[in-house]
Formats: structure tokens, C-alpha cells, sequence
């Protein structure tokens, strides 16, 4: 009869719809956070290349905007995460990164546009007292750092600020006792003073001038050119950072850098002897052809490192912590 329906089909009719995970993400209107991540990028990049177009952006901008490239990249890894395990927490987490490093940036140009004209210098007399030996600790934060040789510095420490907000960003200290100096310099430092973001440090000191590095670089560049120079120790705390050093015949017996996310780059004699020692095994290597890598058992255990033979004591270049990249290359021989 027609007002009667086979008791199969009104079950199949009125069984409720069993949703999978692709249709319940198709549904609900799943998120690509790995496109959300790229449209960020791309609007900031964008918006960046417009100001430039209109004159709004300082010189010296692009340089530092490509030292957060690292964190481009743990935000693209992050919304990949994301997207494989359906994970809203690391989706936003990536967003979040590319937003805070945009915004960051913002905050920086509009601070650094303030400043950029300004520049501040002073001197360090050697010859009263007379110091032999000057211990260097220099900080920069999102800017960068230089020390070096000016055989126009005679007998004085000469340091140049450039960008920061205002003179008491540019002072120092300084404190001299028996033979030896240390120098103490931005004196006023924290990563959450805003006033030093972006500063720019430069140390120069007299031709074989003794001196001690303890340098801080957060996402900075920091150059240490050693080669007219008398170093006796090297120590360089870098995070976010590109770090260069530059060695000379006086070379140190030691150059230790640690951190994380940096880039190193030194550069050697070309007979120079050396033993290289990484601490992590995320770490990018790359060394001249006469490194050789060996393996020995010390008390902290099996310990890998490559060694270069050459006349004289070789420097001991100590890497540690993660995701950092290191290349060592070394001065081409000069025809006699």
C-alpha cells in the first residue's frame, strides 16, 4: 500500500548522519595556519616595503630585520605542527610569533627614526693611571657591536653610541687598578630598557692593546676584529645573534661563544692551529679542509672535535648550545 514504507528504509531514513574527522573538519571550517602564518608574513613584508617607498623607514632597518629570520622559521615549523596534529594552541603560538616580531619591529623603527641622528663619543685615557691590560665588557641589544685596532685611538679607549635614547644610554664605567682596566659598557643595560634597543657600540683601541672580550649580543651583530690586537680571552654570550671574529697572529689561546640561534663566523691565519669542540650536536658545521675530526673519552665522555696542526699553541674554540651555525674559514697566503 501506498501509506505503508518498508521498516528498513524509514530506519536508514531517520539514522543520524556519523560525521568523520575530514567532513567535521570540512564543517567547521578547519584553519590553515600555515596559510594564516604566510598572509602574516607577507602583509608585514609588504607594509615594510611601503615605507620604505614613502621614506618612513630609517637606513639601517633591512640588516636588522633579517636577524629574526630564526623566529620566521619556528613560526612556519610551528603551524606545520599544527596542521598535522589538528592543534589550535601551537596554531596560534605560530601566528603569535610572526605578530609579536612585526609588531616588535614597529615599536624599534619607531624608536630608531627618534635617534638615529644621534651619536655619542668619549674617550678612555690609558696613560693615567697607566693600564696594560683592558678587560671589555660590552652589551648591545637588537643593534650591534664592534670592537677593534684605531691607530688614531693613541694611548686612549675610544667609544662611539650611535642611535640610542639619549646620553644616559651612551655612559660607561670604568675603573682602573694596578696595570689593568675594566670597562664596563653600555653601564646601564636590561633586555626591557627600550632605550638601548637598536644602539649602535663601537670599542677601538690602541694597536696591541692587551685586552679581555666579554661580549653580549642579544638578536645583534657583534664583530671582534682581533688581528691588531693582543687577546687573552675571548668569551661572547649570543642569542638571536651573527657574530664575527677576526684573529690575528696574537691569538687568543681561547674563544668560547654560547647561546643559542646564532650565527659564528671566525676567521683564521691561514697556518693558525686549532681545536674546535661543539657541545650540542644541533649545531651547523662548517671548517677549511685541514680540520680533521677526532674522538676521545675525557671525564665528561666521548668528546668530538676537529683539530688543525700548525706552528705555535693552537686556539681552543669552544661552541655551546643548540641551533647554532659555524663556519671557520681561514686568511688566503699572501704571495711573497
Amino acid at each position: 500500500m501506498r501509506g505503508t514504507e518498508p521498516q528498513h528504509y524509514i530506519r536508514s531514513r531517520t539514522k543520524p548522519h556519523l560525521q568523520t574527522p575530514a567532513s567535521r573538519g570540512t564543517a567547521t571550517g578547519e584553519m590553515k595556519f600555515g596559510k594564516i602564518v604566510l598572509g602574516a608574513l607577507l602583509a608585514g613584508i609588504g607594509a615594510l616595503l611601503l615605507a620604505q617607498t614613502l621614506g618612513y623607514l630609517p637606513a639601517g632597518v633591512w640588516p636588522w630585520l633579517v636577524k629574526f629570520w630564526p623566529y620566521l622559521l619556528l613560526a612556519f615549523g610551528f603551524a606545520l605542527l599544527a596542521n598535522a596534529l589538528k592543534n589550535v594552541v601551537i596554531g596560534v603560538i605560530a601566528v603569535a610569533l610572526v605578530v609579536v616580531c612585526f609588531a616588535f619591529g614597529a615599536f624599534w623603527i619607531t624608536l630608531y627614526s627618534k635617534t638615529t641622528k644621534t651619536e655619542h663619543r668619549t674617550s678612555i685615557d690609558l696613560e693615567k693611571p697607566p693600564v696594560r691590560a683592558v678587560t671589555v665588557q660590552a652589551r648591545a641589544v637588537a643593534g650591534s657591536l664592534t670592537v677593534n685596532a684605531d691607530p688614531d685611538a693613541r694611548h686612549a679607549i675610544v667609544l662611539n653610541a650611535h642611535g640610542v635614547a639619549g646620553e644616559e644610554f651612551a655612559t660607561h664605567r670604568w675603573s682602573a687598578s694596578e696595570g689593568s682596566g675594566l670597562l664596563i659598557w653600555p653601564a646601564r643595560f636590561s633586555l626591557t630598557e627600550p632605550g638601548l634597543v637598536g644602539g649602535t657600540f663601537r670599542v677601538r683601541a690602541p694597536p696591541r692593546t692587551a685586552i679581555r672580550l666579554g661580549l653580549v649580543s642579544y638578536f645583534a651583530s657583534a664583530t671582534a676584529d682581533l688581528r691588531d690586537l693582543r687577546p687573552e680571552q675571548c668569551d661572547v654570550r649570543a642569542v638571536g645573534s651573527s657574530v664575527r671574529m677576526l684573529v690575528g697572529p696574537a691569538r687568543p689561546p681561547k674563544i668560547r661563544v654560547h647561546g643559542f640561534l646564532s650565527m659564528v663566523d671566525i676567521r683564521l691565519p691561514a697556518d693558525c692551529p686549532a681545536r674546535i669542540e661543539c657541545s650540542s650536536p644541533l649545531v651547523l658545521r662548517s671548517f677549511p679542509d685541514d680540520f680533521v675530526e677526532r674522538a676521545t673519552t675525557s671525564a665528561r665522555g666521548k668528546v668530538t672535535s676537529w683539530t688543525a696542526e700548525g706552528p705555535g699553541k693552537p686556539v681552543a674554540i669552544a661552541i655551546e648550545g643548540p641551533f647554532m651555525r659555524v663556519r671557520v674559514v681561514r686568511e688566503p697566503v699572501k704571495a711573497l
